[in-house]
């Protein structure tokens, strides 16, 4: 129950475990062909897409080297681990990277967004919708419009968020978007998606970094005929293209639903329980629970508690914040189910521990929480 890779369903499995096609045939053509255009209705756009066998780190280091030169301006706004991560990725990459760093936990604010581009003149924004490490999920709409308004392109890392929450590509105006398998979208690790607008598609003509295996233009005509440039994961492409059509089957609207119930669960379990959250405590927190742990406990000997004893894995915290935070994911092939015995299991450990805990009430107020959502 960590953040991912998160459980996979039986059906998605059972793909990937398919007798492996030829990636140069027929067959894998059409597989290719129908998993992008399942890709673009979840992305809600009609751009392009492209597909890459790579984790989300991949394809995010495919917008790097696709739209910034060495030497090119970039703002990295970052409120946790994974901003942080993609400063540090463009300054790899030699870009001169302007940052807007805000205290971990913290939202990323449009006005200030647009301020600083306009302070710095950076050429294209970095984003993060999901941030996995706080919880927070920021309001990328906001921030994109006021990055165009001051004439930057915004790269919007969507790993963990899409199809847990809403996203609109094209209506909220996002130039690129990075997604992976491993996420809601409940597909082993191994393949990573990337929309790229026409205005990126503009800029990445001009860049001079050089490219190979990221190369955007390459792989774009490539899958126009359902193919790759070079070996894809024949196996994980089968499994996507079933999980998105799990996905499509149950809605957008209902999966985002479901996502939001699932988290208000886990919020008000966690609550009852007297822990307090680091997350925020609203329903855009429907990714990722952060829970802070009570004085004396150290979260981490807690993560491991609960993956021996219980065959519960959750997700420690980052840094600074590892011994007192565990995070519980709650995107993809979940239920309320999953929600309580989790909660119950460290329910269990904390009144072993010590803490001042009423055995049974974190199920209890967790699923009242859930029935309320669902009725809304």
């Amino acid at each position: 129950m960590a953040p991912g890779p998160t459980p996979v369903p039986p059906e998605v499995l059972a793909a990937g475990a398919e007798p492996v096609l030829h990636h140069r045939g027929p067959d894998f053509r059409a597989l290719m062909l129908r998993c992008v255009e399942r890709l673009a209705q979840v992305l809600r756009t009609e751009g392009d897409v492209l597909v890459l066998t790579a984790s989300g780190s991949g394809a995010f280091e495919s917008a790097i080297v696709n739209l910034l030169s060495p030497g090119d301006r970039v703002l990295a706004v970052s409120a946790g681990e994974f901003g942080e991560r993609w400063a540090r990725m463009a300054a790899r990459y030699g870009a001169d990277v302007q940052e807007l760093r805000y205290a971990w936990g913290e939202t990323p604010r449009p006005d200030d967004v647009g301020a600083r581009v306009e302070e710095t003149g950076a050429q294209v924004v970095l984003l993060v919708h999901s941030e996995t490490s706080t919880g927070v999920v920021a309001d990328v709409e906001g921030l994109a419009q006021a990055a165009r308004a001051a004439g930057a392109l915004s790269v919007v890392d969507a790993v963990s968020s899409l199809g847990a929450v809403p996203l609109e590509t094209d209506a909220w105006g996002l130039d690129v978007v990075v997604a992976g398998s491993q996420k809601a979208l409940m597909t082993p690790p191994g393949l990573s998606v990337c929309t790229v607008s026409p205005a990126a598609w503009e800029r990445s003509a001009r860049t001079t970094t050089p490219r190979f295996y990221f190369d955007w233009a390459q792989l774009r005509a490539a899958l126009e005929t359902g193919t790759t440039p070079f070996t894809p994961a024949v196996s994980l492409v089968a499994s996507l293209d079933a999980a998105l059509g799990m996905l499509l089957a149950e809605g957008l609207e209902s999966a985002f639903a479901r996502h939001a119930a699932l988290g208000r669960a886990c919020r008000e379990g966690a609550k009852a329980m007297g822990l307090g959250l680091f997350s925020p405590d609203d329903e855009r927190s429907a990714v990722v629970t952060a829970v802070l742990t009570p004085e004396g406990v150290d979260a981490r000997e807690l993560v491991l508690a609960l993956r021996d004893r219980f065959g519960i894995t959750v997700a420690g915290g980052h840094g600074e914040l590892g011994s007192r935070m565990f995070r519980i994911g709650h995107i993809g092939y979940y239920d309320v189910f999953d929600i309580t015995t989790a909660l119950a299991a460290v329910e269990t450990l904390l009144v072993e521990r010590g803490a001042d805990v009423e055995p049974g009430v974190a199920v209890s107020r967790a699923l009242q929480a859930y029935r309320a959502a669902v009725r809304a």
